[in-house]
């Protein structure tokens, strides 16, 4: 940073006031004290270096901004998380070890995650196409070719994700236009994988254009909306529909602590004067310059997480328009609908209409057939429709902590996981309203479970694994009671057959007749002989079959229905033609006695040929072990421990194979 060359009005004080400190310090003692003339002497000193520091900064030139990405900007009263730590410094901890924070990041050597093999680099391949990614200068980039086929060197700038996977932006040169590298990084795996092969849709057997692989304009469009703080995308589209300016512009990266708590400007004015700060923090009164969810009633308490976490869509061309200039009008404390239009199959039939326009299976992607949501990262959407919200005051705070007492037993990484509360995988949240359960003899008369066993833990039951993204799933956040005719008609697998994978659901609807007088459904021959768990994986379409794959590698599970039995199956779903649904499969397998990976050495990626070679060796002298006997029926196991091949057979080939790609 230059200083000005000529000699300014603050070097022309520094000067007298040096004097004066030279003068000070030999004077004689005034009034018998020696040290004064040195204390003035002292303080003249200080005054002239502070004075110095402050015009320096004030006139130094700015650090210039980047013009090739994204960059925080205050505006609208945004302050950024920095204005937050001095005076709340275990939130901010909290939040910072958080994977909100890391949602969006710039892209340093602190925040990658990738593998980009050094100076050197590696080459990463895709339907023809070659992507060079190499560090240099402590910084990443990638060689690839542009649209008119030049062999062009971009710098990533941006990640996005940093929990179980990471994927990449550079800059396009276009502005702050960002491109998308159409590979991401898998953390546990430590591996590259094409950025479709982590999400839940067929292959598509097309030529592929270096501008389709690369995304365009996709982060700086949609990711932005919740993948950062007061996002304004500032896009500016062209006749022909192809956006030709983009000034996209940020509060702050990741999701910090202005989208739960609104603009903070104000609140920082206000609170520096510290008898303000006292008065509030000893008496009774409420901070009115910020929102604190927790004093917000349970709907608008919700909502703030909704924003995000549901499936919605914007009121028309004019509001989307408006969106683009000034971003996301919506703030704390305030109601969605008022903002933005939520996504419901209640919703009125022209919604629905002009969105099937646009994509004819938007509902299918998103919902199971009876409403409730099917795909992770919507969890909102879901706990709307449940009673306990709507004639209660369940909230996503019942459960959920942003921020962990500092009594709090467990590391800040457990607690980032899910950031649940303390005893929230216990019955806890439930018995807040259900103290009926709270008995043991009352909590077994009900489940007909154990009161210490899994079976007796409410959200099993009642939030089963049944929403999937990401390559696993997660609890439903729609709280509802597990039906056979419900399962029969919607497809959505059975939270019993979901823990009793060796079980039927005519077995599951005799126990939901005979425990809870539902009424049965009338089922099919397989359906009331065969596992369910069998029946969905062989037959059913790739989400069931997902979700099917991820149960088996869950340790409740597996402990319940055991676990060498399922090799088979899961074998042949290392041939499945979703990638996504081959890498839980293997992800699974690895968790049984004898298929770790070096025993199986398979790749989903692989070659077909090579997979399906991987596929014979797991099924081909294969037998179940003398412990699974009474059990052999609903698994297709025929007396001598090998599978009943005509059922397996027939059953394979009514597979559901209906293009599913879900909007995880």
């Amino acid at each position: 940073m230059a200083i000005h060359s000529s000699l300014p009005a603050p070097y022309l004080l520094a000067i007298l006031l040096l004097i004066a400190a030279a003068v000070l310090a030999v004077l004689r003692p005034w009034h018998g004290n020696s040290r004064m003339p040195l204390m003035a002497g002292s303080w003249c000193l200080i005054i002239t270096l502070l004075s110095l520091v402050s015009w320096h900064f004030r006139n130094a030139d700015p650090i210039p901004r980047p013009v090739n990405r994204p960059v925080e900007s205050s505006e609208d009263g945004f302050v950024t998380s920095r204005s937050c730590r001095n005076c709340h410094q275990r939130q901010h901890q909290t939040w910072y070890a958080s994977y909100h924070r890391t949602m969006t990041q710039r892209a340093t050597p602190e925040t990658v995650i990738g593998d980009f093999g050094g100076a050197t680099g590696t080459v990463l391949n895709r339907n023809g196409h070659s992507f060079h990614i190499y560090e240099k200068d402590q910084g990443y980039h990638v060689s690839l070719q542009d649209d008119v086929g030049r062999l062009v060197s971009r710098p990533i700038v941006m990640t996005t994700g940093a929990h179980h996977m990471q994927v990449y932006w550079f800059a396009t040169g276009n502005g702050r236009m960002l491109g998308q590298l159409p590979f991401l990084f898998l953390r546990n795996e430590q591996r590259w994988v094409p950025n479709d092969s982590s999400f839940l849709h067929p292959s598509l057997d097309i030529e592929w254009t270096n501008a389709q692989l690369i995304d365009v304009a996709r982060w700086n469009h949609t990711c932005l909306k919740c993948h950062v703080t007061h996002p304004k995308s500032r896009i500016e589209i062209s006749a022909g529909g192809a956006p030709y300016s983009i000034d996209t512009q940020i509060g702050e990266f990741g999701i910090s602590c202005e989208s739960c708590h609104g603009p903070g400007h104000e609140h920082v004015t206000a609170n520096q004067n510290p008898l303000r700060r006292y008065r509030l923090h000893l008496g009774d009164s409420q901070d009115t310059t910020i929102v604190n969810p927790s004093k917000l009633d349970h709907q608008r308490a919700s909502q703030i997480c909704g924003i995000c976490h549901s499936i919605t869509t914007m009121g028309g061309a004019e509001q989307e328009v408006a969106w683009r200039e000034q971003g996301n009008t919506f703030r704390p404390g305030d109601l969605i609908e008022d903002h933005r239009v939520q996504v419901r199959c209640s919703s009125p039939r022209l919604l629905l209409d002009e969105l099937e326009a646009v994509n004819p299976t938007y509902l299918d992607d998103r919902f199971w057939s009876d409403g409730m949501v099917r795909v992770s990262g919507r969890e909102y959407s879901g706990l709307e429709q449940t009673p306990c919200f709507i004639e209660g005051e369940l909230s996503c705070l019942s459960c959920h902590s942003m921020h962990p007492p500092r009594d709090d037993p467990r590391a800040l990484s457990d607690w980032a996981n899910d950031q649940l509360k303390t005893g929230m995988r216990t019955n806890q949240a439930c018995l807040s309203c259900h103290q009926e359960y709270e008995s043991q003899d009352q909590l077994a008369a009900h489940t007909h479970h154990q009161a210490s066993s899994s079976g007796s833990f409410c959200y099993n039951c009642h939030m089963p694994h049944t929403t999937y993204g990401l390559q696993k799933t997660i609890r439903s956040h729609q709280i509802d009671n597990p039906s056979a005719a419900v399962s029969l008609e919607t497809g959505r697998p059975l939270a019993c057959n979901l823990c009793h994978l060796d079980k039927s659901l005519g077995w599951s609807a005799d126990k939901l007749t005979e425990w809870y007088q539902q009424p049965r459904p009338e089922l099919s021959d397989d359906q009331e002989q065969v596992a369910a768990s069998l029946y969905w994986l062989l037959s059913g379409d790739a989400g069931q079959r997902a979700i099917i794959a991820t149960a088996m590698g869950r340790n409740t599970p597996r402990s319940t229905s055991g676990d060498q039995w399922m090799a088979p199956y899961l074998g042949q779903l290392l041939v499945d033609p979703y990638d996504a649904v081959r890498f839980i499969a293997a992800r699974s397998l690895r968790k049984i006695p004898g298929y770790s990976q070096q025993t199986l050495n398979y790749d989903f990626l692989a070659e077909p040929a090579m997979r399906d070679a991987v596929r014979q060796r797991v099924q081909s002298g294969w037998t179940l072990s003398r412990e699974y006997q009474g059990k052999r029926g609903p698994l297709l196991i025929e007396d001598d421990g090998t599978i009943r091949m005509m059922d397996f057979q027939r059953l394979l080939d009514d597979r559901n194979d209906r293009r599913l790609q879900l909007a995880e």
